[in-house]
């Protein structure tokens, strides 16, 4: 459902099944969300490495010996030429060379937009939450009142 027509929703005036589907609505909204969070989170984390491999590769000189990984396990001997020049992937499977200051510069700034887009989803899952609580709590006070009139009903019988 649209956000447009969850706001219209008077949850007072649709019936128990409704509020079951939009509970679960908005369960696997909150999921997707929360899990599109995780994933902001771990590319700022790979963003701040990437800034602190920068930095650490300005303090080294050039012609130094290192080790260059080729996967997250292997590693094979090189030596580093320049210090100063990197490549930066910027999406899409491009790299562009950059000086060390320029890239570092360039992970900052991803990590500050990347730092934003998680308070602002941080918040919209908030919103989804609270849409979610008044949703199980309009279902709840059905089913007590549901429960309440069916003992009403069996006093009246006894």
């Amino acid at each position: 459902m649209s956000a447009a027509k969850e706001q219209d929703v008077d949850i007072t005036k649709v019936p128990p099944q409704m509020l079951v589907q939009l509970q679960k609505g908005y369960e696997s909204e909150i999921d997707a969300l929360t899990t599109s969070l995780q994933q902001l989170q771990t590319a700022i984390q790979k963003f701040g490495d990437s800034g602190m491999v920068i930095r650490y590769l300005k303090e080294k000189s050039a012609d130094k010996d290192i080790m260059v990984p080729l996967t997250s396990s292997l590693y094979v001997p090189g030596k580093m030429e320049d210090n100063n020049r990197v490549l930066v992937e910027v999406g899409a499977g491009y790299f562009i060379e950059q000086t060390a200051d320029k890239a570092s510069q360039y992970c900052d700034r991803k990590i500050k937009q990347i730092t934003d887009n998680c308070l602002k989803l941080q918040e919209f899952i908030q919103l989804k939450k609270l849409q979610l609580n008044k949703v199980q709590g309009e279902y709840q006070n059905r089913v007590d009142a549901m429960r309440k009139q069916m003992e009403q009903q069996q006093q009246q019988k006894q």
